[in-house]
């Protein structure tokens, strides 16, 4: 009897021990606090939620001490669900990270949807960030940042992020990297140079928290957006004024007038949400549809370091800011928050459509991984209005505009705004040095007249020889000044379209795995516009805009987002205006 019950006490230590390896669970102490450098809002007690939206190709997945556990596939409209288990050091077989102790650990699910059913076929309990960082490519190199970074010093994750492009080591792969910050997001892009791992990420910098992955080698294709992000509706949003000028009436839709606001350098615009509501119905104009957002207003004054408050206005919405602070033009009034930036794609048509209204301008559409730019120059430049709204809140983070005597130029916060990558940006630089051979020509003139004149005002007999000289000077000067013109036209300023070119190479990247390369084709008939590439090979739906160009809004059925790049460089005009050169390769990308 008492072997028998040291034999059932031995195998229930057994069964424990196979458990807690089973479990993965690992023999360290526990953190029972959230790490300082960690986001203290983390909650263990739900699911964070991923939808998939791309997918290809199953893959391993391996844990650092026993290698492979079996085969995880998901699919679009499937799940990645983590639940957070706790913080602990990292396994003692990994094959490295850069992050410190402890690092996050979790449970998690993979579903497949199936006929709009979700399917769970693949769970595994408490693994590290690292591993499932690993596991599903949510990294590289040895910056395997995972669902989960430190938020505490984020110039220390950019830095960490940056080093690991080319850390040296024997399994690691070269590759460039882009990082963008703005208001809420972090993006970390890894490109392998020549070679096939291409991995997109970007977490929210207030928690730290994974909210959208895009991330691929070999035949593997992995995409996921979180499902439990959205914006902090609770916070202020504090707009830092660095210019001011004017001071301009306040108008409300109903009641008129309601007094004179203004602000300055050093001051600050401060809004809270209060909720989303129908438009006024006396609005004078806005084409977004209903509800849109409203909010309250503070508007302060910077007297002496001092941040006095000087108007302030409750549950007024944003088509009424965006009016009476002229963040926006014609009936395209964004104001402070645009509420369909999941269709990006309508916004900039809503953008571009309002070029002409009450006035008539110059409208362009620009874009970062995390920001869309839009601008508008009225034709006589009596407007300007300059915006950055973040893609996927749809937030403002940067305004310069000015009318008339009116300028206003804020920021959200610390947000830095990026420069246009339009060509006139780069034209004050090169000014100065497409003028200096005017400015010596005209020096030599100068000269020579001002010689010719000292010399006559001696010798008298000169003087019947002065306009002589001076029409020599001037035929000179003339001629000088017109083939140092014609010289120095290039085909770039001129923007002539080629009747023929040749060599082109078309790339068509439709975001769900698939890409279509047509090479060495030509174009001719003058129709050698990017524009004209895409529509010689695929089915296009598209909208002219007349002289701001066209806005390809369908590619082979597939509707959405499109830009392009021309030779890995993504130009600041409509795809109908850049008329192509021999061997140029073209890039539409969806997304």
């Amino acid at each position: 009897m008492k072997n028998t019950k040291k034999a059932i006490y031995f195998i229930s230590i057994l069964v424990f021990i196979q458990l807690l390896y089973s479990g993965s669970i690992p023999l360290v102490k526990a953190e029972h606090t959230i790490p300082e450098s960690y986001s203290q809002n983390l909650n263990f007690n739900k699911p964070y939620v991923y939808e998939v939206v791309q997918f290809g190709d199953s893959t391993g997945w391996y844990n650092f001490t026993f290698g492979l556990e079996g085969e995880w596939k998901t699919n679009p409209g499937g799940q990645i669900r983590i639940n957070l288990t706790e913080f602990y050091n990292k396994d003692i077989n990994d094959w490295g990270n850069v992050f410190s102790d402890p690092i996050p650990w979790y449970d998690i699910e993979i579903y497949e949807n199936n006929l709009g059913t979700l399917n769970n076929n693949f769970t595994l309990n408490n693994r590290s960030n690292s591993e499932v960082a690993r596991a599903l490519t949510l990294g590289y190199n040895n910056f395997q940042s995972g669902f989960l970074i430190p938020d505490e010093n984020l110039t220390h994750i950019k830095e960490l992020a940056t080093n690991q492009a080319d850390p040296g080591g024997l399994y690691d792969i070269v590759g460039e990297i882009d990082i963008e910050e703005t208001y809420d997001f972090l993006y970390i892009g890894f490109n392998q140079i020549g070679g096939s791992q291409k991995t997109e990420l970007i977490y929210d910098k207030w928690t730290g928290l994974l909210i959208w992955a895009k991330t691929s080698i070999f035949g593997y294709l992995l995409e996921i957006q979180s499902l439990n992000f959205t914006l902090d509706y609770t916070s202020s949003f504090i707009y830092n004024v660095n210019q001011f000028g004017g001071v301009v009436g306040w108008y409300n839709f109903t009641f008129g007038l309601e007094g004179e606001w203004k602000t300055n350098s050093g001051g600050q615009i401060i809004v809270n949400f209060t909720g989303y509501y129908n438009k006024d119905p006396n609005d004078w104009g806005n084409i977004f549809d209903d509800p849109i957002p409203w909010f309250d207003i503070e508007i302060v004054k910077n007297i002496s370091n001092a941040l006095i408050t000087n108007f302030t206005l409750t549950n007024r919405s944003n088509s009424e800011l965006g009016w009476a602070l002229t963040l926006g033009y014609n009936n395209f009034q964004p104001g402070f928050l645009i509420h369909i930036m999941d269709n990006l794609t309508r916004v900039k048509k809503l953008a571009l459509q309002e070029a002409s209204g009450f006035v008539n301008g110059l409208v362009s559409v620009e874009e970062t991984e995390l920001t869309i730019k839009i601008t508008f120059d009225q034709s006589d430049g009596g407007q300007g209005t300059y915006l950055i709204y973040e893609k996927w809140t749809g937030l403002l983070l940067w305004v310069e505009t000015f009318v008339g005597s009116y300028k206003l130029e804020m920021a959200i916060e610390s947000y830095i705004p990026w420069e246009s990558t339009k060509e006139e940006n780069g034209t004050p630089s090169n000014l100065l040095l497409k003028s200096l051979p005017y400015i010596v020509i005209t020096s030599i003139s100068i000269i020579t007249i001002s010689t010719s004149l000292i010399i006559s005002r001696f010798n008298t007999k000169f003087k019947k020889f002065n306009k002589y000289v001076l029409i020599a000077i001037l035929a000179s000067a003339s001629f000088a000044s017109f083939f140092v013109f014609t010289s120095s036209i290039e085909v770039g300023e001129v923007n002539e379209p080629l009747r023929e070119v040749q060599e082109i190479t078309l790339i068509v990247d439709y975001a769900n795995g698939t890409i279509r390369t047509w090479e060495d084709f030509e174009l001719s008939d003058y129709n050698t516009t990017a524009f004209d590439a895409l529509k010689k090979w695929c089915d296009i739906e598209y909208t002219d805009y007349g002289d701001m160009g066209i806005l390809v809004e369908s590619v082979d059925h597939i509707r959405g987002n499109w830009r392009y790049s021309i030779n890995d460089e993504f130009p600041g005009v409509s795809a109908n205006k850049y008329n192509l050169q021999n061997g140029d390769t073209i890039k539409w990308i969806f997304g």
